[in-house]
C-alpha cells in the first residue's frame, strides 16, 4: 500500500468501527413495568345488629284494678236518673247493682258482679227480665290520665261491649255494640255520691 493511500485506509477503518460500535451500543429499550392490578374494593362495613324489639307486656288484669268502683253512683239525663251501687270484693267476686228510674217508675234494674274466673275477670250483668250476660275485661288503657276499662263479649245479643271510664270523682258507663247491624252506644254519666243521702261527694 503506497503511502498517499494509507490515511484514507486508516479514516474508513476508524469510521467502519464507530458505526458497529453505535449499533451495538443503542440503549436497549425500556422494560415494561408491570400493569397495576386494581384495588379490590374494600368490604363493606358490618351493620351493627338491630335489637329485636321486646314483646309486649302480657295483659294480666286482676280484679283489684277496679277497686276504684267501690261505693255509689248516681247521674241524670233528662228525666232518667240512674244509680249505681258497688261493694267491696271479697272471695274473688265484687257485686253490684244498678236501677234506673223515670219520673217515679223504676224502669230497669241490673244485678252485677265482677269475679275472677281461670282465664280473666269478667263483667256479669243480669238485666231485669234478661238472661245473664258475661262480659271479658279486654283491656285497661290510659287515655290523658283517664282509665279506661273495656269489656267484651262475642255474642250477637246487645250490648256487645261495656265501658266503664274513671274520672276525678266522675264515671262514665257506656255500653255499645250492634242493633240489627247498625252501631249503637248509650253513655251514663255519674259522680260518685255519699251511699245514705245521695249527695255528691267532695272526698
Amino acid at each position: 500500500m503506497n503511502r498517499a493511500m494509507r490515511p484514507l485506509f486508516i479514516v474508513a477503518y476508524f469510521a467502519a468501527t464507530l458505526v458497529s460500535v453505535g449499533a451495538d451500543a443503542q440503549p436497549a429499550p425500556a422494560t415494561q413495568s408491570a400493569t397495576p392490578q386494581p384495588a379490590l374494593p374494600a368490604a363493606p362495613a358490618t351493620e351493627p345488629a338491630t335489637p329485636s324489639p321486646a314483646a309486649p307486656a302480657t295483659f294480666t288484669p286482676s280484679i283489684s284494678s277496679l277497686d276504684w268502683l267501690r261505693g255509689c253512683w248516681a247521674g241524670k239525663v233528662q228525666r232518667r236518673e240512674f244509680t249505681e251501687q258497688w261493694q267491696q270484693a271479697r272471695g274473688g267476686v265484687m257485686l253490684g247493682f244498678s236501677q234506673m228510674v223515670v219520673g217515679e217508675q223504676t224502669r230497669d234494674y241490673t244485678y252485677l258482679r265482677i269475679e275472677s274466673r281461670p282465664d280473666g275477670v269478667y263483667y256479669v250483668a243480669i238485666p231485669s227480665g234478661k238472661k245473664e250476660l258475661a262480659f271479658k275485661l279486654a283491656s285497661i288503657e290510659d287515655e290523658k290520665g283517664v282509665k279506661v276499662f273495656t269489656f267484651s263479649h262475642s255474642g250477637e245479643e246487645f250490648p256487645q261491649r261495656i265501658v266503664y271510664r274513671q274520672g276525678e270523682g266522675l264515671m262514665f258507663a257506656v255500653v255499645g255494640g250492634k242493633v240489627s247491624g247498625t252501631d249503637k252506644e248509650v253513655t251514663y254519666p255519674m259522680h260518685r255520691v255519699d251511699c245514705v243521702t245521695g249527695e255528691i261527694s267532695r272526698g
